[in-house]
């Protein structure tokens, strides 16, 4: 056999032999590859018993094994990556793209020897023949040979674990796969299924149940909001969320219609938010639930702190919000939230290359989600350092999402919601990118709707369609339940006030006030009901260097205190403008790593520590920001459910008030349209802060407070409330607790006196 280069197939009993086949099958991969890598010991007994499992009719022919370590190594050292690059880039400047599932089948038919790529690509995507130059190019220079391993990783000082990674996916390939999936999965011994997606469907019909693979719930039409006690209307919703949370299937989305007519409708928001997230308080029986180190953090932070109310140890799951997208129609405005179901499930699923449930759970990808990695040894696919290939439920609905095309999306209709701010001629629109985009063929979407047209199968999904839900909700929970939540009580605790003997104006010109400390302790030194209104942009939680707490506890704690300081020092009635953005990190609430990061809720989260103080949430103004800076590519090339995350191009700005407001609320624009400060030009902050606001914010404030009232900024930054503030002739109090800031700001402001002097 060494001789002639081939598998020499000895006609013996083949469990018998198998040391012998193991021997022949080493030893073709040696010369095959010219490597003198030489397995283990252990390596070889595992060979030896896991090829004693097949029998000698399971073997492949000479050149299928030979063209499948080809492809082995062109994938694993991605021998054909600059090629493949060269291909799709050229392509693109023709204006010829392609998404993320078709782009990987381009690199896998570039790595496969046994096909003429050319002929490929004309009868896979049907293009006119005119880049037939660049398919010959990809053809004449892609790899389709055998290399000598050992020349090739001379430099890598882990070549040996690199040519094992080759050799157990050689072994795979060695023998049939069909043969492979029933000797290592029992499901296909009782009925082989050779789409794994069907595999599933078939045998794990629970876990990748569909039978409720999106909830809709319009709230406009199936709750009387009218005349009825906000608490009565939020027990209405949070038991709709509870219910459908229960009966949706897992790592699928809820979604929830909110219109402008709604009461409280913001306000309502921002409770759907956090209960929804948090609803399900449960002893978190994993690792990487750190609630001793959770609750050490927090106390040593916040003082007078309830240990036993708080309950560290229960950690808080549920829903994960995902997006707020806003919905014009003639200049009304409906509210589409979405939130993801991602219950966590310790039950294995087979690996999708060799079916085998020799699996080990890996890690959380997110929270959640539980992904695995395949410990066959002799499995298909493997990393290039020889671990087992990894995997989750999650990860595997949305690759089918990718490889059905009947999922496929138009381009032209993704155009229209690629920002979260989408102008539509119809509202059934919002079903319609629903049903699209958070579902996938074949699925049971579940409406709860008393105003629905849609037909009750499209788009290939059963479309169910209630427009009562009394036999909807089963379990009764109320709103009081939401708010003796343990979350509350981690940060809802008052500070020790101490009064400054003194505070130091660093403003030279008479109407402004700079102030440079501590929000909490300059407001306590403030007098009562002084402030005629307010406006600010808080630091966001962990979103720069100069803002870092520990948790999202300790944070909520100083925003609460700061929120109550406000309360006492604004006039009854006086108006108070809040400007935050739901951007992404980690509450480090449950996990510290990664795994823990998300979209935060931010805004809900101000929203009710104001109410919680004694301010009226009255409204949001949206400040859509137009093609935000660092503009990403919001689905990574697939149009396919599951990928369309929309550009996030608006800000909130919270509407408070001190009780009954003492100015119009309707003169307040709904929305405005203002570009972002331009702070960064090729990569250097030219501005000096790293998060201003334009002055079209501070002139909401500005409009509906006369000016003979004193405003105040707490996070005034680099002073754009105060300049905008002197500008209309109002007095104001900014305070900033960074010296480099309140230098910047003084910049500015000798800066603004300067022009207006070369004005005059």
């Amino acid at each position: 056999m060494r001789n002639s280069h081939k598998i020499s197939y000895v006609i013996l009993e083949f469990a018998v032999n198998t040391e012998i086949v193991a021997k022949e099958l080493i030893s073709n991969f040696q010369i095959l590859t010219h490597t003198h890598w030489k397995p283990s010991e252990h390596l070889e007994g595992e060979l030896n018993k896991y090829l004693q499992q097949f029998s000698d009719e399971h073997l492949q022919s000479e050149n299928l094994i030979r063209n499948k370590l080809i492809f082995i190594i062109n994938d694993r050292l991605g021998l054909n990556k600059s090629i493949y690059r060269l291909f799709i880039d050229k392509l693109a400047i023709h204006g010829i793209t392609f998404n993320y599932h078709e782009k990987i089948i381009i690199e896998e038919k570039i790595n496969c020897p046994e096909i003429n790529f050319i002929e490929w690509y004309f009868s896979y995507f049907n293009h006119i023949e005119t880049q037939i130059t660049l398919l010959s190019l990809v053809e004449k220079e892609r790899n389709k040979k055998l290399i000598r391993l050992d020349d090739f990783l001379n430099e890598d000082n882990k070549s040996d674990l690199v040519i094992e990674s080759i050799f157990c996916s050689y072994i795979y390939y060695c023998l049939e796969e069909s043969q492979i999936h029933k000797t290592l999965n029992n499901h296909c011994r009782e009925q082989y299924i050779f789409n794994y997606w069907e595999h599933l469907q078939n045998f794990h019909k629970i876990q990748l149940s569909r039978n409720e693979g999106l909830v809709v719930l319009d709230l406009d039409s199936l709750i009387n909001h009218k005349n009825v006690k906000y608490e009565e209307l939020l027990t209405q919703v949070i038991n709709l969320i509870k219910e459908a949370y229960y009966r949706l299937a897992n790592h699928c989305y809820m979604a929830m219609i909110i219109g402008h007519e709604f009461q409280h409708k913001w306000q309502l928001i921002a409770d759907i938010t956090i209960f929804s997230e948090k609803f399900l308080e449960n002893k978190i029986d994993r690792n990487y639930f750190r609630w001793k180190d959770v609750a050490q953090q927090t106390i040593k932070y916040i003082n007078h702190i309830d240990v036993s109310a708080c309950r560290f140890e229960y950690g808080n799951e549920g829903f994960t919000y995902k997006d707020c997208y806003l919905v014009y129609k003639n200049n009304h405005e409906k509210c589409l939230l979405l939130l993801e179901k991602n219950e966590r499930d310790e039950n294995p699923i087979p690996c999708p290359k060799c079916r085998t449930f020799q699996v080990n759970g890996n890690s959380y990808p997110v929270l959640g989600v539980r992904s695995w990695e395949c410990k066959n040894i002799f499995c298909g696919e493997k990393s290039k350092y020889n671990r087992g290939k990894r995997y989750s439920l999650s990860s595997i609905i949305r690759q089918q999402a990718i490889l059905d095309d009947r999922n496929i999306i138009e381009k032209d209709f993704l155009k229209k919601w690629r920002r979260d701010i989408a102008i539509v001629s119809s509202w059934d629109e919002i079903y319609e990118f629903l049903i699209k985009c958070y579902s996938l063929y074949g699925d049971t979407v579940v409406i709860y709707s008393r105003n629905l047209t849609i037909k009750q199968n499209v788009f290939g999904r059963n479309i169910k369609a209630y427009n009562e839900v009394n036999e909807f909700i089963t379990n009764h929970i109320n709103a009081n339940d939401y708010f003796n939540m343990s979350f509350f009580k981690r940060f809802l605790i008052d500070k020790e006030r101490c009064l400054l003997e003194e505070i130091q104006n660093l403003s030279p010109v008479q109407n402004i006030h700079i102030y440079h400390g501590d929000a909490f302790q300059i407001l306590c030194s403030l007098d009562s009901n002084s402030l005629g209104g307010g406006i600010t942009s808080p630091p966001y939680y962990n979103a720069r260097n100069y803002s870092y707490w520990h948790n999202i506890y300790c944070y909520l704690y100083d925003m609460y205190n700061i929120a109550q300081e406000l309360y006492r020092c604004l006039k009854p009635g006086a108006p108070f403008l809040l400007n935050i953005f739901d951007y992404f990190d980690n509450e480090n609430t449950i996990v510290f790593s990664d795994m823990g990061k998300k979209r935060l809720i931010l805004s809900s989260y101000m929203s009710f520590i104001f109410r919680y103080v004694g301010f009226n949430h009255l409204g949001n103004v949206v400040w859509d920001k137009g093609e935000i800076e660092g503009n990403r590519n919001f689905n990574q090339g697939n149009y396919s459910p599951y990928y369309q995350a929309p550009l996030n191009c608006w800000e909130h700005i919270l509407i408070l008030a001190k009780g009954k407001p003492s100015f119009n609320v309707l003169q307040i624009p709904q929305l405005i349209k203002e570009t972002a400060v331009i702070k960064m030009i090729r990569g250097k902050n030219v501005y000096g802060h790293t998060a201003p606001f334009p002055e079209a914010i501070p002139n909401l404030l500005l409009s509906l407070v006369a000016n003979t009232e004193t405003i105040i900024d707490p996070f005034s930054g680099s002073l754009t409330t105060g300049i905008a503030a002197i500008k209309k002739g109002h007095k104001s109090v900014n305070i900033e607790i960074h010296q480099e800031y309140c230098d910047l700001a003084l910049e500015l402001l000798r800066k603004y006196f300067d022009d207006s002097v070369k004005a005059c």
